[in-house]
């Protein structure tokens, strides 16, 4: 069934199941999503309007498609909370370069949800479409806004020491970044980060050195 996203008809997400073709358990440990996403982008006019503000040029409208497959362990994609669905989401998301619109997001995390409750036992891949409206293609890093800029600015090497608190996990967790488990009863392991997410401390200074963001609720990480 595809979604409208944001109220905007271009902006759509549909999902389905593909199931061994014997109805079968599943013999393969691995679960697959084809993404293919649709962009459409609008060019901005150059003539001078009120308020000097640029306008999308909807008869001038350019497309591109792109095709991403991502692999999981079932294990490890069904072994973790929401937060953990939300993560990995945001992760293909970000690969894509697809606008986190809410619908979309919640969308594919509610898949996640239902597979892991449902077992998924003889679904074999699972195939996205995403129809985006976007202002930039993939690539185009040119007319980055500069308040997005400044939101995923990486954290200085006194602020990942500050911040980023070492804690000794009680129970078996994953770290999104490196999609490995964190280890029980480490003290050096693990890291936490000011808005309570856990990853390997290693994986966190690393990420925060890149990226100033928690990459499971995108807070900005403090400077």
């Amino acid at each position: 069934m595809a979604f409208p996203v944001n109220d905007n008809v271009d902006n759509v997400i549909d999902v389905r199941r593909i199931y061994n073709d014997y109805g079968e358990l599943r013999k393969s440990q691995k679960l697959f999503f084809d993404f293919q996403v649709h962009y459409t982008r609008a060019e901005e006019e150059d003539d001078d309007v009120e308020e000097e503000e640029d306008f999308p040029d909807f008869d001038n409208l350019q497309t591109l498609t792109l095709e991403q497959t991502h692999e999981f362990d079932r294990d490890w994609l069904f072994g973790g909370d929401g937060d953990h669905s939300l993560a990995i989401v945001y992760h293909i998301l970000d690969s894509l370069q697809v606008p986190p619109y809410s619908a979309i997001v919640n969308t594919l995390a509610d898949e996640i949800k239902d597979l892991k409750k449902d077992g998924a036992k003889d679904v074999e891949r699972v195939q996205v479409k995403i129809g985006v409206t976007v202002s930039r293609f993939p690539g185009e890093d040119d007319h980055v806004d500069v308040q997005v800029q400044l939101a995923v600015a990486p954290a200085n090497d006194e602020a990942v020491e500050m911040h980023l608190e070492t804690v000794v996990v009680e129970n078996q967790g994953y770290c999104v970044i490196c999609m490995d488990t964190i280890r029980v009863g480490s003290d050096v392991e693990a890291g936490r980060m000011p808005c309570s997410h856990v990853f390997h401390r290693t994986c966190g200074e690393e990420w925060l050195r890149n990226s100033g963001i928690c990459p499971v609720c995108r807070a900005v990480f403090p400077a």
